[in-house]
């Protein structure tokens, strides 16, 4: 099936827009960033909206979730956090929790389809990683149906305020959520498993005793270790994740007065990366101004190595969640721009609050900080070793064919990068078309304003590492006489160039009236073959090669054209 290209023909201007925004400087857009969006199915939150209760609700149930992945694919979204086991209860028919009433409106019941196999289907058509998000200490209700149950089968729990939370001291606490990440992990082709609320409960009181609270610690790293081993052994590239307290600890200038996750809620987050139980962290930094900024270094500083996205507390700009609190658009720019300049990622909590646009912050993470795809980081420490670049790169028409007998036998996906110069500059985020694709066969656009000439492909595993690129040989033709150009320099076609470099001609650029340009206005460099014209504004230019022999008739050669386009 081939891949359909949707394209965003004023890219420049956005990324003109979003340097004119008063207050902020965006860093330049790496090529490798997780632009994450926690989505969630606990009572409904952000989907489903509608209960499969029969055929015509299923499906309208499954397009409501087509539609907010096509949301997060034009903004250039790359990672879904998914939520996957709720309150002991799941969205997939498992064999260890019932299904959650989040599906059908009863606990129990089975909504005609696969919801997890259907994400992660529609998540990996549109070249984004899914992740299985499990709530893991949580149980709902203390009286409900799944706390019942549980005790029943001997579980530990605390009761909180009327609900009910696993003994993370208990060992089969650990043992449940690793046999849900094993579960998953088996069944279904995750990219990632996400831990949520592992930790001790808020409500409990914080030892005063160092040694307790060290036990606590050993606790819950047990319960992260118990599901890492699950994970990676049936999988080793499957991403462990997780999303602490936004603060590990106090820092030497800054208190997190009292809500860390070190010491109040006992998640030794950094051990995790340090240890390497732990190939992503989420943290959650729903805060602001200093309360931000030195914790969100704090996580990009002690990363180990391993990959650090800043938690955005989305939400807060809805007036219902964060009016009172006076958040606005700028707190949370201010925050993705900055994550950006530590060299760490962003996810949004929640997806409702993004995608509904709040203040416009799904206009500026689409238009102005993310108008091209990025790539999730490597796992180089789980594997290191690139795959095989594609063997041929085809283009007959508008169809993109890759043959890569190369790779035979490993589970690859591909990157397509397509530029107006050759060879295509594979290590350019700007130019970085489409991500993780999963057919051989890509359909070219029309119908755009910008109609690259020349693309190239690479191949990626599932650890994310990236092969050498192919170059596309031959491109879809262009208009009889267009020279390549791409609003700063003009490629001369290599007749005129060999003819230059005989002496003889002088080179003469016209505009569509028919003036020549000055000549001072056009700089030519022999050694490349191009023409700058940076100072030319945007029009359609003629280029000739005239005899500049005295004497002799005048003759003009090799005429072209090229158009400038910002």
């Amino acid at each position: 099936m081939a891949v359909a290209i949707s394209l965003f023909c004023n890219i420049s201007i956005n990324i003109a827009a979003a340097q004119s925004l008063p207050g902020l400087s965006l860093p330049p857009t790496d090529k490798h960033e997780v632009r994450a969006v926690w989505l969630t199915t606990l009572k409904n939150l952000d989907w489903p909206k509608t209960l499969a209760k029969d055929n015509i609700s299923m499906a309208k149930q499954k397009e409501e979730l087509r539609q907010i992945l096509d949301k997060y694919r034009q903004a250039n979204i790359n990672t879904v956090l998914f939520q996957t086991v709720v309150r002991a209860t799941t969205v997939y028919p498992s064999s260890i929790e019932p299904w959650d009433a989040c599906m059908t409106g009863r606990q129990g019941g089975h909504p005609g389809y696969d919801p997890l196999a259907f994400a992660i289907e529609e998540c990996h058509k549109r070249g984004m990683e899914i992740q299985a998000w499990i709530a893991t200490l949580p149980v709902g209700p203390y009286d409900g149906n799944a706390a019942k149950r549980l005790r029943r089968l001997g579980y530990k729990m605390f009761k909180l305020e009327g609900d009910a939370f696993l003994d993370p001291s208990s060992p089969k606490t650990g043992d449940l959520v690793a046999s849900l990440a094993r579960e998953i992990t088996t069944h279904y082709d995750i990219d990632g498993i996400h831990l949520d609320y592992i930790r001790y409960p808020e409500m409990l009181p914080v030892p005063k005793n160092e040694s307790i609270s060290q036990w606590r610690r050993n606790n819950i790293t047990e319960i992260v270790r118990k599901v890492h081993d699950a994970g990676k052994d049936e999988k080793p590239w499957v991403k462990i994740s997780r999303s602490p307290i936004g603060k590990y600890s106090d820092l030497s200038r800054y208190s997190s007065n009292n809500w860390n996750a070190r010491d109040r809620v006992s998640q030794d987050a950094q051990l995790w990366l340090r240890t390497g139980i732990m190939d992503q962290i989420y943290p959650m930094i729903y805060f602001r101004g200093n309360n931000f900024y030195p914790f969100a270094a704090d996580w990009a500083e002690n990363s180990h190595g391993r990959t650090v996205v800043a938690g955005l507390g989305t939400y807060f700009l809805n007036s219902r969640e964060g009016g009172k609190y006076g958040w606005t658009i700028d707190d949370i720019r201010s925050e993705m721009t900055a994550a950006r300049w530590l060299g760490i990622g962003t996810a949004h909590f929640r997806s409702a609050f993004f995608t509904s646009n709040e203040q416009g912050i799904y206009n500026f993470a689409s238009l102005c900080f993310a108008p091209y795809p990025a790539l999730v980081p490597p796992m180089k420490w789980e594997c290191s070793d690139k795959p095989s670049k594609p063997l041929v790169l085809t283009i007959v028409g508008d169809r993109l064919t890759i043959s890569d007998d190369r790779n035979v036998g490993r589970s690859i996906s591909y990157n397509l990068y397509a530029s107006d110069l050759w060879p295509v500059d594979t290590e350019s985020p700007e130019n970085l078309f489409l991500c993780n694709i999963r057919s051989k066969e890509v359909k070219l656009p029309t119908n755009t304003l910008w109609r690259p000439r020349f693309f190239a492909v690479t191949a990626t595993d599932r650890y994310g590492n990236e092969s050498a690129p192919i170059q596309s040989w031959t491109a879809p033709k262009p208009a009889k006489g267009q020279l390549v150009c791409d609003n700063s320099y003009v490629v001369l076609s290599k007749s005129m160039t060999d003819d230059i470099k005989k002496g003889g001609y002088d080179l003469v650029i016209s505009n569509a009236e028919g003036q020549n340009i000055m000549r001072k206005k056009i700089l030519y460099t022999e050694k490349d073959g191009k023409i700058d014209v940076r100072n030319l504004p945007d029009g359609i230019y003629f280029v000739r090669l005239s005899r500049n022999e005295i004497k002799r008739k005048t003759e003009n050669t090799h005429p072209g054209f090229f158009i400038i386009r910002r």
